[in-house]
């Protein structure tokens, strides 16, 4: 054998064995880590995988908090917001498969399986329609094609700095780049990227994930070594021009209300951009005077306004969903059928 093939061969076998036992250390340490970090909420089976709902709170209507893509861990990252509702409302945060303690899954990440599978572990953790849908982000697409799709489920829409169903063209790169998204979830479980991850290598754009508590930094640099190695969350984010293009011809049901509450850096930040053309406070008004009863609302802060407006939002919510109010007739019929 020539002796340069012959070094080649033995060099690709030193890293295939050096590739294995750095995949076997990172399923050990995420094995370890789902021991060492408890699920605060219910995991239930939704298509034969686990979902974590979170819920806190005893009021008669329901808040469900809808997460954008890539919050390593959802029921921490709506933490601050949660705790300001939960004495007015219940109040839940179902944790998207692929990310914080739910399972991966192979199901394509469609607004319409992602809002189906949502809707079952609500159900089966114990929480019905209808509810009043909080959606940051891409979670306001979600929010969009729920409402349209089964309006009966739906009191009322609150969106957070939400994506805008027209953004989806800005995002046709991520499909262009399919196979490298997954190569890169792939490579991710053969090199030390988790245990760097773990080690703090992310920390400063990992710490505003926490709910506002660095004691909770280990467990969002777990989740985040987790969904740095998910094909599903690579192929959410693959997935996020076709999902926006799903909801692009859809409005919210004019008798649903509609809360729009629009973070002022985000305004600032597409204004000066030449390449954008889009008025982001004027296309969110757009949304919600759609509906008979519609606000939209300018606050303060970036685009994750749920970590530094955290009480702001939740007066906005109550103020425009009181707590002890029935929202429509048509919902109160669908209560009482239950």
């Amino acid at each position: 054998m020539n002796k340069k093939l012959k070094n080649a061969l033995a060099a690709t076998g030193a890293v295939a064995v050096a590739a294995a036992a750095v995949y076997g250390l990172n399923a050990l340490d995420e094995k370890r880590d789902r021991k060492r970090y408890p699920q605060s909420g219910r995991m239930v089976e939704v298509r034969g995988r686990k979902m974590h709902i979170c819920g806190t709170g005893a009021g008669s209507n329901t808040v469900v908090l809808l997460t954008g893509c890539g919050t390593p861990t959802p029921s921490l990252d709506f933490k601050p917001l949660a705790d300001r509702l939960s004495g007015s409302y219940k109040v839940v945060i179902p944790e998207p498969f692929g990310y914080g303690y739910s399972d991966a899954t192979t199901e394509p990440r469609t607004v319409r399986n992602m809002v189906d599978e949502t809707r079952e572990g609500l159900r089966k953790a114990g929480y019905f329609p209808p509810y009043i849908l909080v959606g940051h982000a891409m979670g306001g697409i979600s929010t969009l094609y729920w409402a349209a799709h089964y309006p009966r489920e739906v009191a009322a829409v609150v969106g957070i700095d939400t994506t805008l169903p027209a953004q989806g063209s800005s995002f046709a790169c991520c499909a262009a780049a399919r196979p490298l998204s997954r190569a890169a979830a792939f490579l991710a479980r053969v090199t030390p990227l988790r245990l760097l991850i773990k080690a703090g290598i992310l920390d400063d754009s990992l710490r505003p994930y926490t709910g506002g508590d660095d004691e909770r930094l280990p467990i969002v640099r777990a989740h985040e070594a987790n969904s740095r190695t998910s094909v599903t969350a690579a192929n959410e984010r693959i997935a996020v021009e076709q999902n926006c293009s799903e909801v692009a011809g859809l409005n919210y049901p004019a008798s649903c209300p509609v809360l729009m509450l629009v973070a002022s850096e985000s305004c600032a930040q597409v204004s000066s951009d030449p390449g954008l053309t889009t008025d982001w406070l004027a296309e969110h008004e757009k949304i919600a005077m759609h509906a008979h009863r519609g606000k939209c609302v300018l606050l303060e802060g970036g685009h994750y306004l749920h970590h530094t407006a955290a009480e702001a939002i939740a007066a906005e919510i109550m103020s425009f969903v009181p707590a002890e109010e029935q929202q429509t007739p048509r919902l109160r019929t669908f209560l009482n059928r239950k």
